[in-house]
């Protein structure tokens, strides 16, 4: 599974339960 689609499916998964999705935000801390 590539970076990319696991971030689509987590921005997925929160957006289906109503959740805002920060384009700016990443799942991975610098």
């Amino acid at each position: 599974m590539k970076t990319d689609e696991i971030r689509a499916a987590y921005l997925g998964f929160f957006e289906q339960r109503g959740h805002r999705v920060v384009p700016s935000s990443s799942l991975v801390p610098a």
